[in-house]
């Protein structure tokens, strides 16, 4: 079995309020694409990984992975305009970089595709999700229960039209994924239809392809705004006293 690793970081991020993407803000002294990498790095269930970035930073990210992770062979793309977009671009390099032998195509491959922006991704995770993948054959996303009371609203946000129902909601965390060959389909697919899409689960759905959800880990959350900033701090200081 190989499994890919698929790190997105082509977003600007500004939201964050910073001019630069935020993947290269340090949080705790290193950047957050750093420690993004560092856990599939450290995780021996990877075998490769790759990360999407916009085209006038595949150079500073190359010269970042060289600096911190010398002798690791991580490989830099280019991404789209959208998540989407990166995501698809990604699985096409991955198509391009990695292609099996003729003697080994019955090797099973297994992509994760993850948010830059989730820097505290715990390694236990990581091995959680790929064997939900090799055992159920099916696509699988980390998830956190809602803790908020949620409303639908009217397309003008003035007025509640619904309370969801909020045993039944759960936020979703990245990494997610599949066999890569399903994946991949499921991302052409998408494009030909001209589909939009927030996360790449429901890319599988779309297809018809089974998904189920694994507990997320409140450390994984997604650097979006000054506050998150906040929080990544605290989550470093707590590590450092254990």
């Amino acid at each position: 079995m190989i499994v890919y690793a698929l790190i997105l970081a082509a977003g600007k991020g500004t939201r964050l309020g910073s001019a630069e993407n935020k993947v290269f803000r340090a949080v705790g002294g290193r950047s957050i694409l750093e420690r993004s990498v560092d856990v599939f790095v450290k995780c021996s269930n990877i075998d490769h990984i790759v990360i999407v970035a916009d085209q006038d930073e595949i150079n500073r990210v190359k010269w970042l992975m060289g600096e911190s992770y010398p002798g690791e062979s991580i490989h830099v793309v280019k991404g789209g305009a959208s998540r989407q977009e990166s995501a698809l671009s990604g699985l096409l390099a991955i198509e391009r970089l990695f292609e099996p032998p003729a003697s080994s195509v019955s090797v099973r491959r297994i992509v994760l595709i993850h948010d830059a922006a989730r820097c505290f991704l715990p390694r236990e995770l990581v091995t959680e999700l790929i064997d939900t993948i090799r055992n159920h054959y099916a696509g699988v996303a980390p998830a956190i229960a809602v803790a908020d009371t949620i409303r639908l609203t009217d397309e003008r946000g003035e007025s509640i039209e619904q309370t969801l129902p909020r045993r039944r909601l759960v936020a979703m965390q990245t990494p997610q994924g599949a066999d890569f060959d399903v994946m991949l389909k499921a991302a052409l697919v998408a494009k030909e239809e001209g589909a939009l899409v927030t996360d790449d689960l429901e890319l599988l759905m779309r297809i018809g392809y089974p998904v189920r959800l694994v507990k997320g880990d409140d450390r994984n959350l997604k650097i979006t705004t000054p506050g998150d900033l906040i929080i990544a701090e605290s989550i470093i200081s707590d590590e450092m006293e254990i």
